[in-house]
This record gives structure tokens, C-alpha cells and sequence, in this order.
């Protein structure tokens, strides 16, 4: 810990000089001893194992099951020596290799981050005193105990004990979230456990000087400074996997199961059958084994995988018009079921840069920006080692800003400059707390002062109401405001001018995206490098405090067991002095709690906690690391862009819902009337080219046209997807039972009792027909998961009504002009109305149902908030 030993310590430790720098000797002894300026990169895995692990994704294992099932179908098949077709089985094929492929695509992000940290800085010359000659080399050829020497503008590539400085701040906000830029110096010696943003001592890689200068004895390089413990944080730290994909992995073991014991059931029926007639062979057996194999591809929508991924990319694409780019497909949902977001306050809530807010004149008025004196744009203009003419600003932050404000109102500060010669100029320290400058402006001598308001007032000699000017800069520096006093001396006179409040003024539209959030039942905590006040301000002003929430400072959190933060995090709405480490305890203390947690941040300090949460969310303009290391990105830095998204995610939960429930219903239909048949003792009435018929339209076109229904006006008022919350609940499930059994007896009562009135030879043409005309109204049925009504703005997705009606066109093609493929008869008018009134009628008991449901039941069903 460099920072609790004195300068000339430090360069005893590591054998180094100030003047003389490192012997050969000695730069090669520390390269051993304390490594190289290089961060390690994590072990990258092949080829063939990232192909491997995405096949064992809880999506794909439902694809590669029906695949092997199909297969082994085909088969069987073949081997009984019957025609066989391999669309179906290519068709899975297919889907696994597209699914395969854009996961191996997807993945290897903790790699891209890795490699992102390495690149920072990869090619950044450095300034050091080596056996007594200063030179410059590439910073990965620094070692521990190099001298370097910086200046404003510089980037500090290794973490450095300062020796000397002079008027040095540097800016940290990216590794440390301190908004305001730190003053250094070196002749500090700090206690342990002193928190990384108030070591004052040290210089930290990745950081910037914002202006002065200094000398540094390098402590610690690659791996061991304090980015690659960062680096580190992350390489140790496992995503949860995404509650869609535990969803998606659940629902896929339920409906294994229920395949499987349908399958050994009908197996052991139809055995027992052939012991009582006395008729086993191994053509038997094996016949009995291919249908009951038959009916787990009937019970498994092999489909559903295939259209979540489609559903998610096509959403994927919606949301990057809007600037939200999404990189993992599952993010797309799973941004719908954020229960807390923990966002960083500088660059994420509130803009990177200090901006002029406001002017108080001498008398204690607020006056426009444009109505300051000339004195105080001269002051301004002179009294600043600040440059903002080039396109890289240097200068402390508050300089930078007063300037801009100048060039905002159209003020050429350059050409005031040249008017004005220089004479002599105090540069500002935290001990004076005020910079003055002398010089010659129009023939007259004039001093410009400017600096904290109690010291800039001691120098005053006019009369003035000094009270009253100080309680109105109190008022404002309790908002978070900087206030920053002007005067100017002629002679023995000298003139307050009034003062200017900086403040980092929060981003547009953030505080009516927390406000929509907190409606969502969204919770939004602020996670700050920043001190106390200033986050409380902030957060107050966002509306992010209140109702019994707490603010504490991230040394109690860091100090905290584990089980205390759990049971204590719900209540904690603000963390000051927040650490990468404090940040990303937070996060798993909340999912402990069962909370889908998002991150917000654009800084390097924040890339750990949002490479833990289950959603990462980057600014666009942020640094790298966090970018690559998120799994969203906001093009447009604009914070609102998360409701948006959240909205979109929220509906794409009930889209899922939406087309499960169709191909469910689909499956399960098809299951009972191929079990029935079987316990009858009757073929199936389904060839396996009418099997793949049905898949072909139920799991592509028509489930994915129902993944696109567009979110209802108030999907934000709907509560948050819990972690723990299925895809299928019981209202799905009683639904897909009660469709399914209602389809069942009637597909089932024509081909016994033939009351639609057809021939003999079109009973089975009919059959097949009633079902899949059956599953288009079905379709419609399940455009609303709950008790509304199926034809409330049923023109609001015109993809789902063309394939409709596409569907229904297509079966008359087959039937009508494909016998041959299908095995049908043709049928004439007359009976295909007597199919579509018949069919008609799932969807007109469904929706007497519902009319009874919300005639007795009331408002409190129809509007539901948790109506999913």
C-alpha cells in the first residue's frame, strides 16, 4: 500500500531515484520480481467446445431431441422398408445449425472485454527518467519503479506514487465515478483501508490528467494496478443465466415428461393388447415402439425454440431503430422482467460535463446568463489556464465549463486574451482556494480574482449584503451546485462581480424515465463514486429518494456480511463513494433476493457489476470495456431509451406466452387424437407428411405472426416478470387442456360418426382438414392470453391476419390440387363451409366464456394488472 509511505519509501522500496531512474540492472529485476504492463487474457475456448456448450443450451436441447426422435422415425421406417421423406427431420437440422450458429456469433463477450482492456492504451508512449536520461517508450514497456513524468492532457498508463506535482487534478471518473476532478498531492501519507477515490497520493492507470503536472514512481503494473484488479473482478465473475433461458429450460423438462409418460404409457397399452391376442413378433413390438416414438414428436413443439429465436431477433431489430442495441438474444426479453436498476450517476443520469446553470449578481439578483457584467466575462475569459479552442479540451473541468458558457453566448475568449498582457498570475490550490491574474487591458493595470464565494468576499471593500449573497449560494450549493465568485481589483479598489453556479446537470428525460420506472414497479438505485451530497441532491432531484429509502456510503456496504446486505439492500436507494467491488456486491445481494437486476454505467468502474447483472446496459459514448462487456447498448446515451426497451421486453414475455400457448394447444390436440386412436386400436389419422404440414404452418408463420403483436398502451402499469414466474402458469395450462380436449372430440366425433355428412373417402381428408382449419381460429383464440376479447384490435397486426388467411388458402391447395403428396380426396363448397362454421367454433365458445367471465366477474379480472 504506497499510499499510507512517504515518497522517498516508495523509492527505497523498488531501488529507484528520482533524478536517476532505473539501472538496466534494476528494470529487469523488477520486470521479474512485480511483472509486465500487461493485462493476462483469459483462456479462450475453442472452436469446438463453444459449439458443444450451445447445443447444451436449454433452448437446444428441445431441438436436438425431436431431431434424434425424427431421426429415429425415419428410421424405423426405412428399415420396414416404407417411403420415407427427411423434410422434417432436415427442417430440425437446419433450425439446430441457424441456432448453433448464432450462438457461437453471440458468444465470447468476456473475451471482447478482456481484449478491450488490453487495448486501452496499447500503443501509449510514456515519459520516463531512465539511468538519468529522460526518454520515451510504449507503456508496456514500464516496470515497477520507473520514473515517469506527466502533464496536462496526458493519460496515465501504470499506477504511480507521486513524488511531485504542481497545480496537478486529475480526472478518475471512469475508474473511481468521482465526477469532480481530483487534486493531488504528493506529500500525503494516508491510513489503510483509505478509499481509492480520497488516495490523493497516487496517480491510478487509465486515468487522466486534467491539468497541472508531476512526477511518479510506478507501484504496481498490468494484472496488480488497480484496472487489473478490475480486469480480475471480471475474469472470476459467471453471468446467472437469464431467466428466459431457466424458463425456456423448465418448460422444455415439463413437456419432455409429459411426451415421455404418454409415450411409455401407450407403449405399455398397446403391448398388453398384444399379449391378449397373442400376436408378439419383433414387427410388432417395433411397430408399437415407432408410434408411441410418434407421439413425443406430436407432443414436443420441436418448433418453439425456432420461433423464440426469431421472435427475439425481430424485436432485436425493432428496438436498434430506437438506438437500443441489444447483443444477446435473450436480453431482448429479459429486459422486460428487470425488477431493480442500479445506474451510475456521471455520464449515465447526469451529463459528463460541468455546464454554467446560473448568475447572481452583487445585489443578490438571478439574472439570465447573458446579462453577466463584462467584468465577469473578462475574468472568465483571462483569469483561466483552461483551452477549449482545440478539439481535445484541457483544463479543469470548471474552466472548461465557464468557457464554453462564454462561447454558448457567442464570446471569442482567444481574441480577449491576445487584447491582454500578462503580467503575472497565481495558479488556483486547494489551500488559497482562489486564482488570480495581472495584466495590462485597454492601457490600464487590473487584477481579475475568482474562487470560492467566502474567500472571494474577505477581498471585497464595497459595500454589499454579504449575508444575504451568502445564504442564496448555500441554497444552491444544497442542489449540487458549484459556485464560483468573481471580483477585480484597480488600484486600492477592489469589486465583487457576482457569482456562477456550475452544475452537472442531469440528462434529458432521465427524470421521467425514473418516474416510469418507479409506476413499473421498477425500483432505481444510485450507484456513485461521488460524495454524499452531491448524490443526494441528485438523487432527490430525480425523485430516486424518499419513502423510507436510505443513503449510505459504500465502505458500510463493503464492510457488510453478505446476509446483512440481502436483508437490508431493498430499503438502500442511494451509495456514495460506490467501488467496483461495492458495486458489484450490490448486484448479487439483489438477485440473492430473487430480483432481475440491470446496471447501468459508462465507466470502467462500472464494467464488473454490469458484467454480473442479468442485464448490462452501457452508454454509447462510455468507455469501451463497459460497452463490451454489456449486454445493451444506448447509441444515444438517452437513459429514457430503457422504458422503451423494458416496454418492448415486457411484451415480448406475453408475445411468448401468446404463441406457446397456440403450439401447445397444437401438440396437445394432436397428441390425445393420436392417443385415442392408438388405444383404439386404430391407425393415426395423420401420415407423416400431414405431421410435417402441421409443423411447417403451427410452428413457423402462424407462432411467429403471434409474436409480433404490438404492446398494449399500458404495458408499463403490468408488475414486473419475476425471476421465479413460468412461462406456462395454470390459466395457460387449463386453456391449452380445455382447447385441446374440446378440438380432440370433435376431430374425433367426425371420423366416428361422420356428421358433417361426406363420403366414405373423405372422411379422413375431412379429418385432417377440421384439424388444421381448427388451429387458424385457434390462432385467433390466443391473440389474448387472458379474458379479452380475441377481436379487440385484431387489425393492429396484419402479418398474423395475411398468414391467416395465407394458411387457410394453402390447405384448399393441398386438398384441392395435391392429393398425392397428402393422400387427400377433394372436397366441394359446401363441405369446406360445413369445416370453417364447424372450426369457427372454438373461438365463439372462447369468447362467450370470457363475456360471462367479465359480465360476473367485473372490472377486477378485465383489467388485471398482472394480465398476462
Amino acid at each position: 500500500m504506497s499510499y499510507t509511505k512517504s515518497a522517498r519509501e516508495v523509492l527505497k522500496e523498488f531501488s529507484s531515484d528520482i533524478n536517476l531512474g532505473l539501472t538496466k540492472a534494476q528494470i529487469e529485476k523488477n520486470r521479474s520480481l512485480y511483472g509486465e504492463n500487461v493485462l493476462s487474457k483469459p483462456k479462450e475456448k475453442s472452436l469446438l467446445s463453444r459449439i458443444i456448450s450451445s447445443l447444451f443450451e436449454p433452448m437446444m436441447i428441445i431441438l436436438l431431441v425431436a431431431f434424434f426422435i425424427t431421426l429415429g422415425v425415419d428410421l424405423g421406417k426405412a428399415l420396414k422398408g416404407e417411403n420415407v421423406d427427411f423434410f422434417e427431420c432436415a427442417g430440425i437440422l437446419i433450425s439446430i445449425l441457424l441456432s448453433v450458429g448464432l450462438s457461437v456469433i453471440m458468444e465470447g463477450r468476456s473475451k471482447k472485454a478482456f481484449d478491450a482492456l488490453n487495448a486501452i492504451g496499447e500503443k501509449g508512449l510514456v515519459r520516463v527518467i531512465r539511468q538519468g536520461q529522460k526518454i520515451v517508450l510504449n507503456k508496456n514497456q514500464l516496470v515497477v519503479g520507473d520514473v515517469v513524468l506527466f502533464e496536462s492532457g496526458d493519460k496515465i498508463n501504470a499506477d504511480l506514487r507521486l513524488l511531485q506535482s504542481q497545480n496537478l487534478k486529475v480526472d478518475e471518473s471512469t475508474l473511481t465515478g468521482e465526477s469532480d476532478q481530483v487534486e493531488k498531492n504528493e506529500n500525503l501519507v494516508l491510513p489503510k483501508n483509505t478509499p481509492l477515490a480520497d488516495q490523493k497520493n497516487m496517480v491510478f492507470s487509465g486515468t487522466y490528467v486534467a491539468c497541472g503536472n508531476g512526477v511518479g514512481v510506478v507501484v504496481r503494473v498490468g494484472d496488480s494496478a488497480e484496472i487489473g484488479k478490475i480486469a480480475g473482478e471480471l475474469k472470476g465473475n459467471e453471468k446467472l443465466s437469464q431467466p428466459l433461458e431457466q424458463k425456456l429450460s423448465a418448460l422444455g423438462k415439463l413437456i419432455s415428461i409429459f411426451g415421455g409418460i404418454s409415450a411409455i404409457f401407450v407403449f405399455l397399452l398397446s403391448f398388453f393388447r398384444l399379449v391378449l391376442l397373442k400376436n408378439i413378433s419383433f414387427n410388432s413390438i417395433q411397430e408399437i415402439f415407432i408410434s408411441s416414438i410418434i407421439l413425443i414428436v406430436a407432443a414436443v413443439p420441436e418448433g418453439l425454440p425456432t420461433t423464440a429465436a426469431i421472435s427475439l431477433t425481430l424485436n432485436l431489430l425493432k428496438l436498434a431503430k430506437s438506438n437500443v442495441l441489444i447483443k444477446k438474444l435473450v436480453a431482448t426479453e429479459t429486459i422486460g422482467s428487470v425488477s431493480v436498476i442500479c445506474s451510475d450517476k456521471t455520464g449515465t443520469l447526469t451529463e459528463s460535463q460541468m455546464q454554467v446553470h446560473s448568475f447572481l449578481n452583487a445585489k443578490g439578483e438571478f439574472l439570465g446568463l447573458n446579462s453577466q457584467p463584462e467584468s465577469v466575462i473578462l475574468n472568465v475569459a483571462i483569469n483561466s489556464t483552461a483551452e477549449i479552442a482545440s478539439s481535445n479540451k484541457l483544463g479543469s473541468l470548471t474552466e472548461i465549463a465557464l468557457l464554453q458558457g462564454l462561447k454558448n453566448l457567442g464570446v471569442n475568449c482567444e481574441k480577449i486574451r491576445k487584447n491582454f498582457k500578462l503580467l503575472s498570475q497565481k495558479p488556483f490550490s486547494s489551500t488559497a482556494k482562489f486564482m488570480e491574474t495581472t495584466g495590462i487591458l485597454n492601457g490600464r493595470e487590473i487584477t481579475f480574482i475568482k474562487g470560492a464565494p467566502e474567500v472571494i468576499l474577505q477581498f471585497v471593500t464595497e459595500e454589499i449584503n454579504r449575508d444575504k449573497i451568502l445564504k442564496l449560494i448555500g441554497i444552491n450549493q444544497q442542489k449540487s451546485m458549484r459556485a464560483i465568485a468573481f471580483c477585480h481589483r484597480q488600484g486600492e479598489r477592489v469589486v465583487f462581480d457576482g457569482c456562477i453556479f456550475l452544475i452537472n446537470k442531469v440528462r434529458k428525460g432521465v427524470a421521467d424515465a425514473v418516474k416510469d420506472c418507479l409506476k413499473a414497479g421498477i425500483s432505481v438505485k444510485m450507484l456513485t463514486g461521488d460524495n454524499l451530497q452531491t448524490a443526494v441532491s441528485v438523487a432527490e432531484e430525480l425523485g430516486i429518494m424518499g419513502g423510507g429509502y436510505k443513503v449510505v456510503l459504500g465502505d458500510e456496504i463493503e464492510n457488510m456480511e453478505m446476509n446483512e446486505l440481502i436483508e437490508k439492500i431493498d430499503k438502500i436507494s442511494v451509495v456514495a463513494r460506490s467501488t467496483p467491488k461495492v458495486k458489484l456486491k450490490i448486484v448479487q445481494a439483489l438477485q440473492a433476493r430473487g430480483e432481475v437486476v440491470a446496471v447501468t454505467g459508462d465507466g470502467v468502474n462500472d464494467a464488473p457489476a454490469i458484467s454480473r447483472a442479468d442485464i448490462g446496459i452501457s452508454m454509447g459514448d462510455g468507455a469501451e470495456i463497459t460497452k463490451r462487456a454489456s449486454d445493451v447498448v444506448l447509441l444515444d446515451n438517452s437513459f429514457s431509451q430503457i422504458v422503451r426497451a423494458i416496454a418492448f421486453g415486457r411484451n415480448i414475455f406475453r408475445n411468448f406466452q401468446r404463441f406457446i400457448t397456440f403450439q401447445l394447444t397444437v401438440n396437445v390436440s394432436s397428441l390425445l387424437i393420436i392417443l385415442v386412436f392408438l388405444v383404439m386400436g386404430m391407425e393415426s389419422p395423420f401420415s407423416a407428411s400431414c405431421l410435417l404440414w402441421l409443423n411447417v404452418i403451427m410452428d413457423g408463420p402462424l407462432a411467429i405472426s403471434l409474436a409480433l403483436e404490438k404492446p398494449p398502451k399500458n404495458v408499463m402499469s403490468y408488475k414486473p416478470v419475476q425471476r421465479s414466474e413460468n412461462l406456462l402458469n395454470g390459466k395457460m395450462l387449463l386453456k391449452i387442456l380445455a382447447t385441446g380436449i374440446f378440438i380432440t372430440a370433435v376431430v374425433i366425433g367426425q371420423y366416428l360418426f361422420n356428421f358433417l355428412g361426406v363420403s366414405v373417402n373423405q372422411i379422413s381428408t375431412v379429418t385432417f382438414a377440421t384439424f388444421v382449419i381448427f388451429q387458424l381460429f385457434n390462432a385467433i383464440n390466443c391473440r389474448k392470453v387472458r379474458f379479452e376479447s380475441s377481436f379487440k384490435g385484431i387489425f393492429d397486426n396484419k402479418f398474423f391476419m395475411v398468414i391467416c388467411v395465407l394458411t387457410f388458402i394453402l390447405q384448399i391447395i393441398i386438398t384441392e390440387w395435391l392429393p398425392w403428396l397428402f393422400k387427400t380426396e377433394p372436397l366441394n363448397f359446401l363441405i369446406w363451409l360445413k369445416i370453417t362454421l364447424t372450426c369457427s367454433s372454438v373461438l365463439i365458445i372462447s369468447e362467450l366464456i370470457k363475456l360471462i367471465v367479465n359480465s360476473w366477474g367485473g372490472k377486477r379480472v378485465k383489467y388485471d394488472k398482472n394480465n398476462r
